[in-house]
């Protein structure tokens, strides 16, 4: 569900007026009586759209549902297509452990195991791994071996592959770390051992997990409730005591904001799973805890105009230190990966890339946009 057609946070009624409330009703675990008139097309076009429709499912067959049949079908559906992605994340581990390289597995049936219990009730289109920067070529060879298609070359943080339309990216790192200060290093080090379907794997801390989810819902403006509900999963039942160790770390990375303004999508869509002792922390922090209500608040605005790079107008609104805010915009202003293909594709010495990138951004996006990234309304 787009940022800007999402349904605002309504109080639960016996009966939820339209489709996208008894969604978010069910979606809330919260008592309802299904409407005899309701739109079963479009509740099932709102549950494929935010990646929900088996725990939309789960919720109706609940509260005792009469769920047409080709609703049913359509969940089945999805439900298959859930375990065959799990299975060839299965071959994929059992591959790199013929390797002896160690896979992080990210997203996908992982994450619908770690934090719903069962890898069918979060779908997924793409498989996502993170291995180490030593292990990155040998693992490409093998998956070209395989049969996989390289779709281009590498980029600042992963590579992506085709098969029989399976998509797998593999990353050395999360996500470009002039987006998200994301430290791959660390998260290594804190990574766990885990088990997949019997294979080994290894999987990131809880905290990891939780700024890593915080960083990637802003980086899509929370657009998906399906990325709402994760970060709701994973900050269930810690003690108060990890809770303030998370917001230490998230400080020390420079994840604070990603982690409030996370925090207050979900406080706004599914109140009732918000930890009272996570709120007990947050608002130990005053001032960036009512930055990033706001920022959060504009993610559900109707009236929100998108614009490139959103993600980082929100971390701007959401940031309290003056100093990291400007250093945030200059490196918004510095070259990117592709500033420097782009100078290649046109015989550009790449050097001039940090004069030329202000410009291409001009050029592409007009001196409003661009304004509006850098400068968001405190």
């Amino acid at each position: 569900m787009r940022a800007n057609t999402t349904v605002a946070p309504r109080r639960c009624s016996h009966e939820p007026v339209d489709e996208a409330a008894l969604l978010i009703t069910c979606l809330r675990g919260l008592p309802c009586i299904v409407p005899e008139d309701t739109n079963w097309e479009l509740l099932l076009d709102l549950a494929r759209e935010n990646g929900v429709l088996l725990l939309l499912q789960q919720a109706l067959l609940a509260l005792g549902a009469d769920v047409p049949g080709f609703f049913r079908d359509a969940a089945a559906e999805c439900r298959a297509a859930a375990e065959r992605l799990a299975g060839e994340l299965e071959c994929l581990l059992r591959g790199f452990q013929g390797l002896h390289v160690e896979a992080l597995a990210f997203k996908g049936p992982t994450l619908a195991l770690a934090l719903y219990g069962d890898v069918t009730l979060r779908s997924s289109n793409d498989l996502d791994l993170l291995v180490r920067h030593d292990d990155f070529l040998r693992c490409e060879v093998w998956l070209i071996n395989q049969g996989f298609i390289a779709l281009g070359p590498a980029s600042e943080h992963d590579r992506r592959f085709v098969r029989d339309g399976l998509l797998v990216e593999l990353h050395f790192e999360l996500a470009a770390y002039r987006d998200f200060p994301l430290d791959v290093d660390g998260i290594w080090r804190r990574s766990r051992p885990a088990d997949f379907c019997g294979q080994f794997v290894r999987a990131m801390s809880d905290i990891d997990l939780v700024l890593y989810l915080c960083a990637h819902g802003l980086k899509h403006g929370f657009s998906r409730l399906i990325w709402i509900l994760d970060v709701a999963r994973s900050l269930h039942g810690w003690h108060r005591n990890a809770y303030e160790e998370m917001m230490r770390q998230a400080r020390r990375q420079g994840l604070e904001p990603h982690l409030l303004i996370g925090c207050e999508v979900v406080r706004s869509m599914f109140p009732q799973q918000l930890p009272e002792a996570l709120d007990a922390v947050i608002i130990m922090s005053p001032k960036a805890a009512k930055r990033a209500r706001h920022a959060a608040a504009r993610l559900f605005s109707e009236n929100l105009e998108v614009v490139i790079n959103d993600f980082r107008s929100f971390y701007l609104q959401a940031e309290p230190g003056a100093l990291k805010r400007w250093r945030y915009r200059f490196g918004y202003l510095g070259p990117t990966y592709t500033d420097y293909l782009w100078a290649r594709s046109h015989r550009i010495y790449p050097g001039l890339m940090v004069i030329l990138r202000p410009f291409r951004l001009l050029h592409k996006y007009g001196l409003g946009r661009v304004w509006r990234v850098l400068f968001p309304e405190q």
